[in-house]
This record gives C-alpha cells, sequence and structure tokens, in this order.
C-alpha cells in the first residue's frame, strides 16, 4: 500500500495549524494572558508542540517510502489532536468555525484503519550517525536482556524495580547524560546530549516506559530544575550524586485536583527559620517509595500567585518498598 501522504497537502494542513495556534497565542496574549485563560492556555501549548513535532515528521517523510508512511500517521494525528482542541471553542481562540476542516481532510487518510493496520511491523531508518547508533544498540541490548524479562512482573505485582537495574543503568551512564562533566556527569552542552537522552529513553521503553525509560526521565527533570535554577551549593551536592544513581529522585507536582494544570497548585510552603513547613497533598508520584528524594512541587507564593508563585523543594527521604512509605 503507497503512503496516502503528501508532503505539500501536509505542509498546507501544518500551516493553517500553525497560524491557528499564533493566532490563539495573539488573542490570548491581548484578552488577559495566561493566567486568565488556563485552559486555552494548555491546549494551545499541546497544539504547538504538535505543529511542531509534525513539522519535523514532514522532514523525516523525505527520507524513504516506510518513513513517509510513518510521518502520515503522526502528522494526521498531529492535526486531528490540534483541530479537536479549538472545535467549538474557536472564539476563545481568537479564529473562526471551521478553521481547521481544510487541514482535517488533507491528513484524514494517513487515520485510516486500514491504512495504520498496514503500518504494523513497519519501522523507518532513524538515520543516527554512528555514535549513537552505538548508543541504541548498547540501551537495546540492556532492554531486552534485562529489563524485558521482569517488566510484566513488576507492574502485575507493583513490585520494585529490581536493584540490578538500577545499577546497570547508573553502569551505562543514563543519569549523567544531562549532568554537565564539571559536576560528575557526561554533558558538555552539545546538542548530542539530548540526541542520548531521547534515544537512550526510546530504547529503554522498548522493554518497559516504567521498569525502564521512565526511571531515567526524573532525574533528567531534577538534573535540569537545578541546572536552572538551584543554587551552586545545590548542584555541588545533588548533581555528582544524581549522575551516578547514588541518589534517585522522584517528582511529586500531581494533587487531587491538580496535575498537569500545575498553576492551581495548593500544596504550599512557608519559611520557618531554617527550615520549610510543607502543608497539603500529593498523589500520584511516581516511583516515590524507593526516591531517595522528592523534587517537590509547592506554593511559596500568595494563593492567588497562579505561577509565578511556585518553587521547587528538595526533599530528603528514606527509602521505601514499592507499596509506600512514612
Amino acid at each position: 500500500m503507497g503512503a496516502p501522504f503528501s508532503i505539500d497537502d501536509a505542509q498546507a494542513a501544518l500551516t493553517d495549524a500553525d497560524g491557528v495556534v499564533k493566532a490563539g497565542a495573539k488573542y490570548l496574549a491581548a484578552n488577559g494572558g495566561v493566567d486568565a485563560h488556563q485552559v486555552v492556555a494548555y491546549d494551545l501549548a499541546h497544539s504547538a508542540a504538535a505543529v511542531a513535532c509534525a513539522g519535523a515528521a514532514v522532514e523525516y517523510a523525505a527520507t524513504g517510502e516506510t518513513e513517509a508512511k510513518l510521518a502520515a500517521a503522526f502528522v494526521a494525528d498531529a492535526i486531528f489532536d490540534v483541530a479537536s482542541r479549538v472545535l467549538g471553542r474557536e472564539e476563545a481562540w481568537g479564529s473562526n468555525p471551521g478553521v481547521l476542516d481544510k487541514a482535517v481532510r488533507l491528513t484524514s487518510a494517513g487515520r485510516s484503519p486500514e491504512f495504520l493496520a498496514a503500518l504494523v511491523g513497519q519501522q523507518g531508518d532513524r538515520h543516527l550517525d554512528g555514535d549513537m547508533q552505538m548508543v541504541t544498540e548498547t540501551f537495546r541490548r540492556f532492554a531486552e536482556d534485562k529489563i524485558r524479562p521482569v517488566a510484566e512482573h513488576v507492574h502485575r505485582t507493583n513490585g520494585d524495580i529490581p536493584e540490578d537495574i538500577i545499577s546497570g543503568i547508573a553502569e551505562l551512564g543514563a543519569f549523567g547524560l544531562s549532568v554537565p562533566e564539571e559536576y560528575g556527569g557526561w554533558a558538555t552542552g552539545s546538542d548530542d546530549e539530548y540526541m542520548s537522552m531521547v534515544v537512550a529513553t526510546e530504547e529503554l521503553s522498548r522493554g518497559s516506559l516504567g521498569v525502564g525509560g521512565s526511571l531515567i526521565t526524573r532525574p533528567e527533570i531534577l538534573t535540569r530544575a537545578l541546572l536552572k535554577g538551584g543554587t551552586e551549593e545545590q548542584k555541588q551536592e545533588w548533581l555528582p550524586k544524581l549522575a551516578t544513581g547514588e541518589v534517585m529522585a522522584a517528582v511529586a507536582v500531581t494533587e487531587p485536583d491538580f496535575g498537569s494544570d500545575v498553576a492551581g497548585v495548593k500544596m504550599s510552603a512557608v519559611l520557618d527559620g531554617d527550615d520549610y513547613v510543607v502543608t497539603g497533598v500529593k498523589t500520584w508520584c511516581t516511583f516515590a517509595a524507593r526516591a531517595d528524594a522528592l523534587m517537590l512541587l509547592v506554593r511559596t507564593g500568595a494563593p492567588d500567585s497562579g505561577h509565578r508563585g511556585l518553587s521547587l523543594l528538595i526533599a530528603p527521604k528514606e527509602r521505601g518498598d514499592g507499596h509506600g512509605f512514612e
């Protein structure tokens, strides 16, 4: 089956979608901004990311027949996602009804069940250079040999990730991919470090997203937060331990009433002498029991301060088992 895909059609659809996103951002800015329209801002952020990724897929489509088929499915799905976020709320985006109807028609063949079924088992070449191909093979072998055999048991029993997997990933250097060399990691500031993290995450996720792929994501999040806003003392204390896996981190963001809409987070932290007193509830904190530290999103500003009143705390803790901790 040939790909129901035309680069020209895809580009036209993306141009329309990009125009809607930009119009939405401009309209939002002129009518109260992010804090006044958080639902629209959330959907705009997702849509902007979808359009950018779809643009990369169009470039990828030009590299081969299989790549074009995979890109067709991805672009079609991205356009549909953007359109579904706008549908019925066009006025809030500063657009007119039906603004993306043409874009959906141009790419709809890429979402047909028959076309998607025909893609099963197909894998396009990622066109990586020699070094990145070696990273791929290293982490794929680890995922196949170490992660895949235990993944089902861990998921079914809500069990702990085996320590030999954690130590094995540490030995491969995965926890230090984003930690600068001066803090004991491998990052040198090149674009390759981002690609290395993506490749390693993809390959570990082949064995299991929960047991493998996301295991290196949480230290990555804390690492980048420290590099962006941490003090030098905090960087010296935490980054070398994150790089070696001596400290494993969990990210505590979600609350009973707030998830991705973090500007509404209620958990508060008030400075009392040298200590922060934290009050509130978090939920769905993956890996919280085994972790040695929590990256804790809290409100240190006024209750109505939105995202500008939020801070990140590092909360050290004792390790627990997979079913909880005190």
